[in-house]
């Protein structure tokens, strides 16, 4: 319990503060709160509390909670809405069909989960046949990501499908709007395209995610493949 307890403290400790300033004649100066060993967070530690969470129904209904994988010094995040039938019996994300298909589009911007690349969603956990995560079971998920990107710093974000872009980006646009938009989060570059899976299903969307493919590898200089990922 590092984290979690650490980020406790610090909301106890600024309570104390105001209390006793509250209380004093005037003289108390409020102090600010030490490190409370904030260097103690680390990837591991968040994906252990990943898969001890039991925060919202997800966590009672999974096989395995999946808390992202790759690059601990990643150049680019990747952020989708939650595992899928395979990823939850594996606990690694992104490995079924879709997994395979969006390590090709990593593949042609200079990009993998081996070298520079962390893959995560918006819930650590399967929602039941697949469906889209409810809204209070993205909020008791969510913070594990934020600090994931916390941790990572990466110098660019790629969310996949409108439901990511709806919890990360705070926006319910079509998702054909939000890929025409520049969007950060928390000053990192941040460009929306369609869910893997989706363009599995339609194939005519392949050249409008090779383009935000392009526009991402530029935000963050990789290399762009001279021929388009099939």
């Amino acid at each position: 319990m590092t984290k979690m307890n650490n980020h406790l403290k610090e909301q106890l400790w600024d309570m104390n503060e105001e209390v006793l300033e509250y209380l004093s004649d005037g003289s108390w100066q409020k102090r600010s709160a030490p490190s409370f060993d904030k260097q103690l967070d680390s990837l591991q530690s968040i994906a252990s509390e990943v898969q001890a969470c039991r925060l919202c129904q997800l966590g009672s209904q999974r096989t395995l909670a999946v808390p992202g994988e790759g690059s601990e010094n990643a150049t680019l995040l990747v952020v989708g809405e939650g595992p899928g039938f395979e990823e939850d019996r594996s606990g690694r994300a992104f490995v079924g069909k879709a997994g395979v298909y969006l390590d090709s589009w990593l593949a042609s911007i200079g990009c993998s989960r081996q070298t520079n690349t962390f893959i995560a969603n918006i819930v650590k956990c399967r929602p039941p046949n697949n469906r889209d995560p409810e809204p209070e079971e993205a909020q008791a998920c969510l913070p594990y990501l934020l600090r994931q990107i916390e941790l990572i710093r990466p110098q660019g974000i790629l969310v996949v499908g409108k439901v990511a872009a709806r919890f990360l980006l705070g926006k319910d646009e079509p998702l054909h709007m939000l890929r025409d938009k520049e969007h950060r989060y928390n000053g990192i570059p941040t460009v929306v395209t369609y869910h893997p899976a989706a363009v599995l299903r339609n194939p005519e969307l392949r050249r409008p995610v090779w383009e935000d493919l392009k526009r991402l590898a530029t935000l963050i200089d990789v290399p762009i493949a001279q021929k388009k990922s099939n």
